[in-house]
Formats: structure tokens, sequence, C-alpha cells
């Protein structure tokens, strides 16, 4: 009889180690499909905000290189751009293409151009890719680094310094 009672312990100890590594499987499972469903959804986001930020750093790009005026094309996508970015934009994105956006019409030193633009493309990167991105504005900039009169320019982090060393007033300081 104990030879019984141990055997169907045994058995019940079995089975019930059989149901527990099923439940954990099948959890284990489920939280695989979520795991890959949340990085298609990421990699689809990310595809997404390159369609979107390409056009417009190509558009910036033969801006600083360049005469040409935008196309049709080009304006439309500007135009939509302006209104997503605020939504698809990172925090950084946006206040950096903010920044450029409102300095433009207001004549900045090339310089000062020249390091809003960096800034842009800076926080572009750390939205598509790795938002603990340890290059600068010298990296991203730095072979077409002949026109820039001072680097310190491109490198201080206080942007209102530079202003101020170059003598020129940004629009987001400027009195209400």
């Amino acid at each position: 009889m104990t030879s019984i009672v141990v055997a169907v312990i045994a058995a019940v100890a079995s089975i019930t180690a059989a149901v527990v590594a099923g439940v954990f499987a099948m959890a284990s499972r489920r939280h695989e499909l979520r795991v890959q469903r949340a990085d298609a959804a990421r990699e689809r986001n990310i595809e997404d905000k390159r369609a979107m930020y390409g056009p417009v750093v190509d558009l910036l790009d033969r801006m600083f290189t360049s005469d040409d005026l935008p196309t049709a094309q080009e304006r439309e996508h500007k135009r939509r751009f302006d209104r997503w970015v605020n939504v698809y934009g990172s925090d950084g994105v946006v206040a950096a293409y903010g920044r450029l956006m409102q300095a433009l019409p207001h004549n900045p030193p090339a310089d000062l151009q020249f390091r809003l633009y960096g800034d842009f493309l800076l926080e572009v990167r750390k939205d598509l890719g790795d938002p603990a991105s340890r290059i600068g504005v010298l990296h991203i900039l730095g072979p077409r680094l002949n026109g820039v009169s001072d680097p310190r320019t491109l490198t201080d982090p206080d942007l209102d310094a530079v202003c101020g060393r170059l003598g020129w007033t940004p629009p987001w300081a400027l009195p209400k």
C-alpha cells in the first residue's frame, strides 16, 4: 500500500509539473509574440520617420550646399513635415527644428545656421537610432567645416552664449 501511495504521489507530482511547465511555456510564447509585435511596430515607426525626415534633411542639406531652389514636391513635403514633426518627432527633434525654422527668417550668422542644422541632424539621428549616441555636431558636419570661422560655435553647449558671441539675438529670446 505504501508503494501505491508513493507511486500516486509521484504521478500527481509529474502531472502537476507537466501542467505548470505547459502554462509557463504558453505564457512565454505569448510574451515572445508580444515582443515580436512591439519590435515590428517600432520598426514600422522608424521607417515612417525615415520617410518623413529624409526629404527634409535632403532639402536642408541642399540649402546649405547650393543655391538651388526647392522643387514643388520638396516644398509640399516640407509643409507636411512642418505639421507632422510635432506629432511623430521626438522632443529633441521638435525643439531643434523649431529653433532652426525660427532662426532662418532672422538672418542668423552662417556659423549659427550651420550649428542649428547640425543640432537638428543630431536629434534626427537620436530619434531614428541610438538615443544615447555620443557623437556631436563636429562629427556630423566635419567634412564641411571649412567655412566655419569659430568651431566653438558648433561645440559650445550654451546656444545663448554662442548667439551672444556672434552678436545675434535669437527670435526665441526676443521680448514678447
